[in-house]
């Protein structure tokens, strides 16, 4: 017999059906407070904070103002609601690291980033 723990396959995963929907329930323009949002909406991407880096690598297929509006949306959402702290794991990080990749990560977002934030690892991650 062997043990180990259970993980409903359905809270641990992220697919781009879930992306979409996320991006769906956010406005069009870019974010930049949570007001008129409640936490409870959005308890399935709650889920979603502290999956591994890996697991973003299917936003890539996004547009850019896409994975800006999923970085804002992170962003604010660790800082203001409580239960969202991700530390290290936040899915910021790989999300900025696709900017990155494209060229399309500016001084100004890395301050809206760091402004609206209290977690240290932000928006790079952890430092070697």
């Amino acid at each position: 017999m062997t043990l180990g723990v259970w993980k409903p396959a359905s809270e641990q995963s992220l697919s781009m059906t879930g992306l979409t929907g996320l991006l769906e329930q956010l406005p069009v323009d870019a974010l930049q407070s949570l007001e008129g949002l409640t936490a409870d909406a959005f308890a399935v991407q709650q889920r979603w904070i502290k999956l591994p880096a890996q697991s973003w690598a299917l936003a890539e297929a996004l547009s850019l103002d896409q994975i800006s509006q999923l970085i804002r949306f992170f962003t604010l959402a660790e800082y203001h609601w409580a239960g969202w702290e991700a530390g290290k794991l936040s899915p910021v990080i790989p999300l900025v690291a696709q900017l990155k990749q494209r060229d399309a990560f500016d001084a100004a977002f890395r301050r809206w980033i760091k402004t609206n934030t209290d977690n240290r690892y932000l928006p790079n991650g952890a430092i070697l």
